[in-house]
C-alpha cells in the first residue's frame, strides 16, 4: 500500500519456511517514545499527527482492510516529525469476533473500541475509535481508559465515559465524537478531517462533531378519519410508528404535518403509498428539473462544462531497479505534472556512501564515486538525485526532481521515476527508498 503515511513494504522473502517482511526503515521514535521523552504533545500538533493517521486509515479501509491496533506504540515518527502507521500484525480483512484460537482479546485493551470488546462486529468506525483515544494519549500525556486491572480497563472502554484533560482544548470535542460507544454515532471521516484542520489552523470551534448517520422514523401521510379508526381497533402491541431508516447527516428528513423528524404521528397509516400517488410524485419532479435544466439552457448556462480534475498518487521509488513507471499516471501533452518528495532515503554505494535525500550528494560527497561516474544518467547531477523521464521515447528529456518539480509535458506518455545511477551493474549496491506524490493536471 504505497501511502506517506503507512509504513512501506518492499519484499516478502520465504527462507528457512518462514515468511520474513523487508520494510521500510524509519529512523525515528514511536508516538508513545515521544511523549514518555518530551511530554504530551500540544493540541495544534496531535491534530497535524491526527490528519496523517487519518489519511493512512482511510487507505487501509479502501483497500477493505481493518488495522485493529491503532495506539502510539505502532505510530513512528520520521525525522521531518511525519506520522508513519506501522505493525499490522494483526490486521484483517475479517475481524471477526476479534478473538485467538484460545480465547483472548487480539490488540491493546485501552486502545479497543467497545465493539470488539464486547464482541459485536467491527468496521473501519473501530479504528475511527482507536485513532480517537490515541489523539487523546498523545495530547494529555495518559490514556482516558486505562485502569489499574485488565477487567477494569475493559469495562472503562465498553460502558464508561472517558477520562478527559482539560489540555487536550480545542481537540475535545473531536476526541469526545470519535470515542462514542456506537460506531454508528461516530462522526465520518470528512467531518473529522475538517474538524482537526480547524484545530491546526488555530480557528474557532464549530461545535460538536454530528454521526455519520442518525436514525429517524419516517413520518406516514398525513391519515383520513376512516385509517384513525381503524388503528385504534388494532392490537396495542403492533409496532405501526413507521419504519426506521439510517438518514446522512447532510439529509433533509421529509416530515408531515403534526409531525417532525424525531417523532411519529400518533396514528401513522400502514397502508404503503398507492402507484398514484407514486406516478404524480415522479412527474412533477421530472417537469421540475426539465423546467429548471431549460431555463438554465436558455440562460447560457448549461451546458456545464467541468475544470480539469487533478488526480494524484503517491509512489515508492526504490533506489536499485531502475525507471519505475508511476501508477496511474498516465500524461498527455500539455498536461501539468508535479513530482513532490514526501519521504525516505536512499544511497548509490551502501558499503562506502552515506544515505542521503532526493537531491543527491553534495559536490565533495559525489566525488567520491568519481570512478563510477560513467552510471550516471544526468552527468551533471549528483548521485542520488531522483529523475523523472516519460517513456516511449529515447529522445524525451530527463529531468531533475529534487525535493519538487513541476513542468508541462511536451509528449503522451507515461511518467516514469528513478535514481540517477543506471540500472543493472551501476545499481546493485544501492539501497534504499523514496516515497513521493505525483499529481497530474490536464490540459485544459
Amino acid at each position: 500500500m504505497p501511502h506517506p503515511h503507512v509504513v512501506g513494504v518492499h519484499d516478502l522473502v520465504e527462507a528457512e519456511d518462514r515468511l520474513w517482511i523487508i520494510m521500510e526503515l524509519v529512523e525515528g521514535p514511536s508516538l508513545a517514545d515521544r511523549i514518555t521523552e518530551t511530554g504530551p504533545l500540544t493540541p495544534q500538533h496531535t491534530a497535524a499527527l491526527g490528519l496523517q493517521l487519518l489519511d493512512a486509515l482511510e487507505a487501509v479501509h479502501a483497500a477493505d482492510a481493518l488495522h485493529r491496533d491503532v495506539k502510539p506504540a505502532n505510530v513512528l515518527l520520521r525525522r521531518d516529525d511525519d506520522a508513519v502507521l506501522t505493525d499490522f500484525g494483526i490486521a484483517a480483512l475479517d475481524d471477526g469476533d476479534g478473538l485467538t484460537a484460545t480465547g483472548e482479546l487480539v490488540g491493546s485493551l485501552e486502545f479497543m473500541a467497545p465493539e470488539r470488546v464486547t464482541g459485536s462486529q467491527a468496521g473501519p468506525a473501530s479504528d475511527l475509535w482507536s485513532l480517537g483515544a490515541t489523539l487523546a494519549t498523545v495530547c494529555a500525556g495518559q490514556s482516558p481508559f486505562r485502569r489499574p486491572a485488565a477487567p477494569a480497563t475493559l469495562h472503562a472502554v465498553a460502558y464508561e465515559v472517558p477520562v478527559l484533560a482539560e489540555r487536550l482544548g480545542p481537540l475535545r470535542p473531536i476526541v469526545e465524537a470519535l470515542l462514542r460507544k456506537s460506531p454508528s454515532e461516530r462522526p465520518s471521516t470528512e467531518r473529522v478531517r475538517s474538524a482537526l484542520r480547524r484545530v491546526v489552523g488555530d480557528e474557532p470551534d464549530a461545535g460538536p462533531l454530528p454521526p455519520a448517520t442518525v436514525r429517524t422514523l419516517r413520518p406516514s401521510p398525513q391519515l383520513t378519519d376512516a385509517d384513525a379508526d381503524a388503528d385504534a381497533d388494532a392490537d396495542a402491541d403492533t409496532v405501526t410508528s413507521g419504519q426506521a431508516r439510517l438518514v446522512p447527516t447532510r439529509e433533509t428528513v421529509p416530515t408531515a404535518r403534526h409531525t417532525t423528524a424525531l417523532q411519529p404521528s400518533q396514528h401513522p397509516s400502514r397502508r404503503p403509498p398507492g402507484p398514484k400517488r407514486l406516478w404524480w410524485a415522479l412527474s412533477a419532479a421530472a417537469v421540475l428539473v426539465a423546467g429548471v435544466g431549460g431555463g438554465l439552457f436558455l440562460t447560457g448556462t448549461l451546458p456545464f462544462k467541468e475544470g480539469p480534475k487533478t488526480t494524484a498518487t503517491s509512489q515508492v521509488v526504490q533506489s536499485a531497479t531502475g525507471w519505475q513507471p508511476v501508477t496511474g499516471a498516465s500524461v498527455r501533452r500539455g498536461d501539468l505534472v508535479t513530482v513532490r518528495f514526501v519521504s525516505g532515503e536512499w544511497t548509490a554505494d551502501y558499503r562506502s556512501m552515506p544515505m542521503t535525500g532526493p537531491a543527491g550528494y553534495d559536490a565533495d560527497t559525489d566525488k567520491r564515486l568519481d570512478g563510477a561516474k560513467a552510471c550516471k544518467i544526468r552527468p551533471e547531477a549528483p548521485f542520488g538525485t531522483l529523475l523523472a523521464v516519460l517513456d516511449g521515447d529515447k529522445n524525451s528529456p530527463v529531468h531533475v526532481v529534487g525535493r519538487k518539480l513541476t513542468f508541462r509535458a511536451t509528449r503522451d506518455g507515461t511518467l516514469q521515476l528513478g535514481m540517477n545511477d543506471a540500472a543493472g551493474a551501476c545499481s546493485q549496491d544501492n539501497r534504499g527508498a523514496l516515497t513521493v506524490k505525483v499529481s497530474v493536471t490536464p490540459h485544459p
